[in-house]
């Protein structure tokens, strides 16, 4: 399998870092001292993903996030998740790391959302229109990093309405609708920045998906949340 080659370009948010020193010592001694946490902060050129780079260690990730001032949600041995919004959209940053150096990046929804569409419309404002498609998903593409953005139907609700959409009727200028009648669909959104590099190397392995960890499995898309229908005065049901 050949790694995807495609050059798309996007926008990059260009800035000047700047250390917070009242970070604090303990987290400043993860990547050997404050001078090089200094000069790889502030220096001038594009960004990755948010204010980070690749090969950026935990450490370096923290005080870029604590400078836009997000909230730590959790941090684990090899991944770090905050919280933001997106287009008023509720969803977790994940940050993950291999040997404390930044691999893969990105957004995923806490739990199934009805607004998703909003996040896919915020991508194309800001990354432009997709060149590319993998398994249905939209992707931009540069040398150093690869995006992929898809989302999939993870819960529905549904009454005991048993009408479905499909005719135009009287109403031929309405906006055309799916689904049944009393029927409400959430889903769920994988908005993944990968490192080029990693990415090659997942294709000159056997079984890439060994090489992923948890998060990684979700944001490459791999790992989906079950579908659930939930049918009302009956409960919730697997799909």
């Amino acid at each position: 399998m050949q790694a995807y080659n495609g050059i798309r370009g996007f926008k990059h948010i260009i800035g000047w870092g700047a250390i917070l020193l009242a970070f604090g010592c303990a987290n400043l001694g993860e990547i050997g001292n404050l001078e090089k946490i200094r000069h790889t902060l502030s220096e001038e050129g594009d960004y990755h993903f948010r204010k980070t780079r690749w090969g950026y260690s935990q450490a370096m990730v923290e005080i870029s996030e604590q400078k836009q001032g997000t909230r730590l949600f959790s941090r684990k041995e090899n991944t770090l998740i905050y919280n933001e919004r997106i287009a008023d959209v509720p969803i977790k940053i994940v940050y993950s790391f291999e040997n404390d150096r930044l691999r893969v990046a990105g957004y995923l929804t806490d739990k199934p959302i009805k607004n998703a569409k909003q996040i896919h419309e915020h991508a194309a404002e800001t990354l432009g229109e997709p060149r590319d498609f993998i398994s249905g998903g939209s992707v931009w593409a540069d040398y150093m990093t690869l995006i992929y953005l898809n989302g999939y139907v993870s819960h529905i609700t549904k009454s005991r309405s048993g009408f479905q959409f499909g005719s135009p009727g009287l109403l031929p200028h309405q906006k055309k609708r799916e689904g049944t009648a009393g029927e409400i669909t959430r889903a769920d959104v994988v908005w993944a920045y990968v490192d080029q590099n990693f990415f090659r190397h997942l294709h000159e392995v056997e079984d890439p998906v060994y090489e992923l960890t948890y998060y990684e499995k979700r944001l490459f898309d791999v790992l989906r949340r079950q579908p659930m229908v939930k049918c009302l005065g009956f409960g919730t049901f697997p799909q």
